[in-house]
């Protein structure tokens, strides 16, 4: 994941591998957090680990890069999140 801030000339990326953020690991422990937190999960682990691997193989179909965010604002500070 790539997060791309420019404001007032100065640019900032802010780089994330995303193979760290969406694997099996934490498809395992997101459902435990949010019954935790919340009470009852309406999400299961299996769910989780079949909409990771439907994520990558869109991504891998879509040519490896799919761009989530795009936001402009009149000051010209300017957003790009891409996965």
């Amino acid at each position: 994941m790539k997060i791309k801030i420019t404001d007032e000339g100065k640019n900032f990326f802010i780089w994330l591998p995303t193979r760290l953020i969406l694997n099996q690991l934490s498809a395992a422990i997101l459902p435990v957090l949010i019954k935790r937190k919340n009470g009852e999960a309406k999400l299961s682990g299996s769910f989780c680990r079949k909409f990771i691997r439907s994520f990558y193989k869109t991504r891998r179909n879509l040519g490896g890069k799919i761009e989530l965010f795009e936001a402009e604002t009149h000051d010209g500070t300017y957003v790009k999140i891409t996965l």
